[in-house]
């Protein structure tokens, strides 16, 4: 590489010689001597191209501007670059003053020129250590740089970075942009059921898949765990519709990874920029907003952004805020829904809770379980409705012990619903045996309902707890069975006592056509074969009833017999001697 050298003197002798004493190394490429006659047109030269030049050879004693001001102003275009002064005024006082000012060395004239040669090669050598320190220093910074504004796991661009670029195209009020708010659905119960490797291998393939279907500038962002954004610059509502049903195109194909075949679908909120957003976090803000309403109405779908969608979240909000205080204001209480046998004999009752919210009255589980499941609220919230409910259930042995004994036969049962969030929790097993102590409640007397969708998400430790739970004489009940995930040739896999069929079939059956008959009746079928007993939900009619009798199945559930109740007009079903009949 060819070493670029100015020298500034005034003597055109000094050039001659120069040219002369170099000619091997100028013809060689190693050295390119450039001239200039004094400091201004040293300056302009080193403003004009200073990154092409390496070092200085400069004179002291010279018009216009003389070494030592040419010494001064170098710094301020150049701090790495070097200076050696050649001048016939050798004095100490001039040496000294140069090397403050800057000099990396200091010559005089008449000049050696082997002692200069190795002067040029010692200040070139040391010009080359500072660059490649400098390039060094310059490299760890872009590093740095890449590492701040990329996800390291995906390379994708992060949250810093989309923040960044945001903030960019609010301040140029740029043409309209759209943003994608991607939440992957169930990565959770792939991470939990493969491993974390296996999770990682679907982020990364998961980036990969995204940014394949994108064209510059728009770009995929990882913004952390399984949630991702995409910038469409520029964008209308029209094709972030489009990049979104992409999306799903995409992700309709499964992921093949080191671990198996695995697919990942997602809910996605749009929000497209309006000029009304003064921050960057108000934009993202608004399409997870509109994500999370995507989420609520079955996943693997999307929403854009409206005005409501935000009224709704201060709400949901507000709501979670009251939830949290529900229990410590003992805002919550339990009704109970009888279940019933076949010939109208009362078998138990449902456990289902109950929120009096102090403003919008008595809430039913379907307006505030979802929030708590999200928020994880779910897992105090059934504790407390597994310990009320056997404290309960103890009352009631004590006050009708013919009732529950089991001599007269099978005592009655009482249902309690858990959560797949309160079942995967460690201390689930432990927890239920404390409780059953406290209260006196034997685990004969309960069933759990849990629904099929946890079966499926199942690994081996939450299975062994599910065996524990059997263990306590506790039965498992499948709740709303039919509308989950649920092979039913994978029934006996599971330690299941009861199968409830969801009320959406018994509502469906047409008694005339005999439409969708053969489904219930294929369940209870099936459900028997497997020695598992059978509870029909949503009976509402006689008709159901004598179609639910002619199929044989175990028991019933529904308004025909009553809606739930508290536990003061559940003691009128005990004390009506348990007939359906007779009430």
């Amino acid at each position: 590489m060819t070493a670029k050298i100015l020298v500034v003197d005034d003597e055109i002798d000094l050039q001659r010689l120069i040219l002369q004493r170099f000619r091997r190394q100028i013809r060689a490429k190693e050295f390119d001597f450039v001239f200039a006659t004094d400091g201004l047109d040293a300056i302009d030269r080193l403003q004009t191209d200073a990154t092409d030049i390496d070092m200085v050879l400069t004179d002291l004693n010279m018009p216009t501007m003389d070494g030592m001001t040419l010494l001064m102003r170098l710094a301020e275009i150049d701090r790495g670059l070097k200076a050696v002064v050649i001048s016939a005024y050798g004095d100490i006082p001039n040496i000294r003053r140069a090397m403050n000012w800057g000099a990396f060395d200091f010559l005089t004239k008449p000049i050696d020129f082997r002692d200069l040669e190795i002067t040029i090669a010692k200040t070139l050598e040391s010009v080359q250590q500072l660059r490649q320190k400098q390039a060094d220093i310059e490299q760890v910074q872009a590093q740095l740089l890449h590492a701040a504004y990329h996800d390291v796991l995906t390379g994708l661009p992060n949250r810093s970075w989309f923040t960044r670029r945001l903030t960019e195209l609010i301040q140029q009020q740029a043409e309209t942009y759209a943003v994608l708010f991607i939440d992957l659905d169930r990565f959770k119960s792939i991470n939990d059921s493969l491993g974390h490797l296996a999770g990682d291998h679907l982020l990364q393939a998961m980036a990969e898949r995204l940014q394949s279907g994108l064209t510059s500038p728009d770009q995929v962002v990882r913004l952390g765990g399984d949630e991702f954004a995409i910038l469409l610059e520029p964008a209308d509502v029209a094709k972030a519709i489009a990049v979104a049903n992409q999306i799903k195109t995409q992700l309709s194909q499964p992921f093949h990874l080191e671990e198996g075949e695995v697919y990942s679908e997602a809910s996605i909120g749009i929000a497209l920029d309006s000029r009304s957003y003064q921050r960057p976090e108000e934009l993202l803000r608004d399409a997870d907003i509109a994500m999370y309403c995507a989420k609520a109405q079955g996943k693997n779908r999307f929403e854009v952004f409206n005005p409501v969608m935000q009224a709704q979240a201060k709400e949901l909000l507000q709501l979670e805020n009251d939830l949290r205080r529900a229990l410590e204001r003992e805002q919550l209480s339990l009704h109970y829904q009888p279940i019933l046998t076949a010939a109208g004999a009362l078998h138990g009752f449902e456990t289902l809770v109950r929120w009096q919210h102090p403003t919008q009255g008595l809430m039913t589980p379907n307006r505030f379980i979802p929030l708590a499941e999200e928020t994880h609220l779910v897992v105090p919230l059934g504790w407390w409705v597994f310990e009320t409910a056997c404290r309960q259930l103890s009352q009631w042995q004590q006050q009708f012990p013919e009732r529950f004994a089991k001599a007269l036969g099978e005592s009655l049962k009482l249902n309690i619903n858990f959560s797949a969030i309160q079942l995967r929790q460690p201390d689930l097993v432990t927890r239920v045996r404390e409780i059953l102590s406290a209260t006196g409640v034997s685990g004969d007397c309960l069933k759990l309902e849990i629904t099929e969708s946890y079966l499926l998400e199942n690994d081996d430790k939450q299975m062994a707890a599910l065996h524990q739970l059997k263990q306590l004489g506790i039965q498992l009940c499948i709740d709303d069975f039919g509308i989950g995930y649920s092979s039913l040739s994978r029934l006996h896999e599971f330690p299941i006592d009861v199968l409830k069929i969801d009320r959406s079939f018994i509502r469906r059956a047409d008694l005339e056509s005999g439409a969708h008959l053969e489904t219930v009746n294929m369940i209870i079928v099936l459900a028997h074969s497997l020695g598992m007993d059978v509870v029909a939900e949503g009976v509402e009619t006689p008709e159901q009833l004598q179609m639910l009798r002619a199929l044989d199945c175990d028991f019933m559930q529904g308004y025909l017999f009553s809606r739930p109740v508290e536990s003061q007009q559940a003691v009128r079903f005990l004390a009506a001697g348990c007939q359906f009949e007779a009430i």
